[in-house]
């Protein structure tokens, strides 16, 4: 071997640090692949969470303010002789208050509303539904007459139930074939067609041609294309009266109400007339309904000087809108 020169030595010096900076860049290189990728997942994890974080209070805030706003309809309800849902809702408590304001001034202008028999009217709308027949069982038990605003559905089951109602002495009304207000309130023809439709459908398996109605959404409704006036004028050149409601059992709200509240809101509210029209519904979701009406009728037959009644061609209607 030969002896190193200085020069030797210094190139392999260079060599040296040549590679060991190639090291260092390696290693740096690598552990940059490493961390850098964890520390991404590491940021995305506090963001997502942070994000996370912000949706649940959104969602909570939001059922919070879902809770105020059912709070707030439920007081209406109470407040209003428990006024309703949804277009139709607002309808029906415009309907229950204007009356309240109507029957009141009448009392007070004939100056014996404390001493006369307050008659108590039971209406149910929507029907039939599966809960009919209970409910008849029930008016059945207690002896009670009521009235049905019927719909058109022609399914084997309740054309049998059309015919009790009418064989146990229950008044059978009419609420529209359809039930939709958008065909019913196109124009005084499309009511007149859906009206013709189940009058005609209701005397051919009942042979009752009936002489009362509902409106869908009461007679103040503002869904109605054609003037609620034209409509009432055709159905008294039909001979036919309509009758709105002046007491609401709130069954029609957003939320379902228990049994307790709907007795509660027939009673606190049936004080201020002296011929209550009380307003439920009779279909599949408001089961409800049907369990508080033993114990509504209870309260009501307790009551001095009070009986319930159907409707019939001597009542005096309920009318928010008169010709």
């Amino acid at each position: 071997m030969g002896t190193e020169t200085p020069t030797d030595v210094q190139k392999r010096e260079q060599r040296r640090n040549r590679v060991q900076r190639l090291k260092k860049i390696i290693i740096i290189t690598t552990m940059a692949a490493i961390l850098l990728p964890t520390l991404l997942c590491i940021i995305l994890f506090v963001k997502s969470a942070k994000l996370q974080n912000q949706i649940e209070k959104l969602n909570e805030q939001m059922t919070t303010l879902s809770e105020e706003v059912q709070n707030t309809g439920a007081v209406n309800v109470a407040a209003d002789s428990s006024l309703q849902q949804t277009g139709q809702n607002t309808e029906e408590a415009k309907t229950t208050m204007e009356n309240a304001a109507v029957e009141n001034a009448t009392a007070e202008s004939t100056g014996d509303a404390s001493e006369q028999v307050r008659k108590v009217y039971l209406t149910f709308d929507d029907g039939p539904s599966i809960y009919t027949e209970e409910i008849l069982d029930i008016l059945k038990e207690y002896d009670v007459k009521a009235t049905f605003f019927v719909t058109g559905k022609e399914q084997e089951s309740y054309i049998e139930v059309y015919q009790r109602i009418v064989d146990e002495g229950h008044t059978l009304g009419m609420h529209s074939y359809s039930h939709k207000y958008e065909g019913i309130y196109a124009s005084k023809e499309s009511f007149a067609e859906d009206f013709t439709k189940l009058q005609q459908y209701l005397y051919d398996i009942t042979g009752v041609e009936s002489k009362v109605y509902r409106f869908p959404g009461g007679s103040s409704n503002t869904v109605s294309q054609v003037g609620m006036n034209e409509l009432i004028d055709y159905l008294s050149e039909q001979g036919v009266t309509y009758y709105d409601w002046n007491v609401s059992s709130g069954d029609s709200s957003g939320s379902t109400l228990s049994a307790q509240q709907i007795v509660d809101n027939c009673m606190e509210n049936m004080d201020y007339y002296n011929n209550a029209f009380i307003l439920m519904h009779d279909s599949q979701d408001k089961y409800t309904t049907v369990e508080a009406l033993p114990t509504l009728i209870e309260n009501i037959l307790a009551l001095d000087n009070t009986q319930i009644v159907p409707i019939t061609d001597d009542t005096v209607p309920v009318q928010q809108i008169k010709n």
